[in-house]
């Protein structure tokens, strides 16, 4: 939980029994600044089997959200509909329009109140993110998913 003296807040990543995705992917083969967090893992199987790419020594490490940081889930199927939106962009869509189309992205405000995002585009028009308090936050994962974290993205604005 987030306190006024440590705004920091450790979030939950839930597993689910699902299948391992086919091919592993990584940070490349996402699309413009998604290629470029401040941490990212890939979730394995079973938490030994996590895989930090960027950022960390651990998923714990990298699913820390602070004040203003982002966390984002990209599965292979997301990653592929943010590289084809990219694509038809001519690589000019912006961090909010490809962030649309993760699975869950969660965040922290400035002032600490943590937030999920209810963001629409899926390639539709303009995305406006806004941004809903919750109490308590969570990401579920399934073996493959990359779990992104980004700092400097969540404003009080869209609160």
């Amino acid at each position: 939980m987030a306190t006024k003296e440590q705004q920091t807040y450790q979030v939950n990543v839930e597993r689910q029994k699902a299948a391992q995705a086919a091919g592993n992917y990584d940070l490349e083969d996402l699309p413009g600044d998604l290629a470029e967090p401040q941490a990212a893992a890939r979730v394995g199987k079973q938490p030994k089997q996590d895989k930090v790419l960027k950022g960390g020594r651990s998923m714990v490490a990298v699913a820390k959200l602070q004040p203003g940081s982002a966390l984002a889930v990209f599965g292979r199927p997301e990653s592929r509909w943010a590289m084809a939106y990219w694509r038809r962009s001519g690589g000019d869509a912006a961090m909010t329009e490809l962030l649309s189309y993760a699975r869950q992205l969660i965040g922290m405000t400035p002032k600490g109140d943590l937030v999920v995002c209810l963001c629409g585009h899926a390639g539709q028009g303009p995305c406006i993110p806004l941004w809903a308090k919750r109490d308590e936050v969570s990401l579920t994962v399934q073996p493959n998913d990359l779990v992104l974290r980004f700092d400097g993205l969540v404003d009080d604005s869209s609160v």
